[in-house]
């Protein structure tokens, strides 16, 4: 091999190594970081954000809110995010108190502002159980609420994230017209539905009954099983309302909610407020109490 081949040989390995090296590089350069604390919300942000952002979720998937304690190393990571969208959990309070001392200058979102909220005993809760905040805190499952709150992310976005500004409200006027097709899917859907109170093993549709004319009773109370009195009352109403379906979450506790079915004669239905897939969740949750 003459020298001029061995050099230029030797030349185009080079350049090979250092456009690798330079590919490497960026594909390895970190996307900044936000976190959500319940996988729907992960939806929301990914629908505005796109690639832009690196999302982080607290409660892992099949993990109630409700009972979730964050890690030590959840703490730390979050410590370095930008954002923060919290929904009022009683761990997002803990989780805050220690990032405190973090020096963090993480932005927290809450994503319950400009929202009417529901406080325990309401009439839309019916035999509702006691939230630790005083108020219903299920406020994803609601798509106009979601679209008041898709609002509110894109204006956190953009705050944090100039660049990406247009590109966010692009995605926020797409994601708004998706919420407004899936309200009005869920109104057609709920029009044959007969038996309009819905049993649940604990009471996450209070924000989804209001808007669209529906009543929950809840079986837990307090966040526990329910009690011999409460599951007499219980008995009672869903006598009443001639009840079919019994629905229920792999989250909470459900012996209580099983007694009732087999006690009625309800069909068990398991459903997952919690879904990351949301529409599909909202739409197929809607069928099915449709078909009540």
């Amino acid at each position: 091999m003459t020298f001029t081949k061995i050099f230029y040989t030797t030349l185009f390995s080079f350049l090979l190594f250092g456009l690798s090296l330079s590919n490497f590089c960026e594909a390895e350069e970190p996307l900044p970081a936000v976190i959500v604390s319940i996988a729907p919300y992960k939806f929301f942000v990914n629908q505005i954000a796109g690639k832009t952002v690196d999302v982080k979720l607290m409660v892992p998937t099949g993990g109630s809110p409700h009972s979730f304690e964050p890690t030590v190393r959840q703490i730390l990571e979050a410590s370095k995010a930008k954002i923060w969208f919290i929904i009022g959990e009683t761990f997002e309070e803990r989780a805050l108190q220690a990032l405190k001392y973090s020096h963090s200058d993480m932005k927290i979102v809450d994503m319950r502002s400009g929202i009417s909220l529901i406080g325990d005993g309401g009439k839309e809760h019916e035999t509702c159980t006691h939230h630790h905040h005083g108020y219903d805190p299920h406020i994803w499952l609601s798509p106009r609420l979601v679209k008041k709150q898709a609002a509110a992310i894109s204006e956190s976005l953009m705050q944090a994230f100039p660049k990406n500004a247009e590109l966010y409200r692009n995605n926020l006027k797409k994601f708004e017209a998706e919420l407004d097709a899936l309200d009005k899917d869920i109104i057609t859907m709920l029009q044959r539905m007969k038996n309009r109170t819905i049993l649940v093993s604990h009471p996450a549709f209070a924000y989804y009954c209001r808007d669209y004319g529906l009543t929950q009773v809840s079986i837990e109370f307090e966040g526990k099983e329910p009690s011999p009195q409460h599951l007499t009352r219980i008995l009672e109403l869903a006598r009443k309302t001639n009840s079919p379906v019994v629905y229920i979450q792999s989250q909470h506790p459900s012996k209580g909610a099983k007694l009732v079915a087999n006690q009625i004669h309800a069909k068990l239905i398991d459903i997952d407020p919690l879904s990351e897939n949301y529409f599909e969740n909202m739409r197929e949750l809607t069928r099915s109490f449709s078909a009540q």
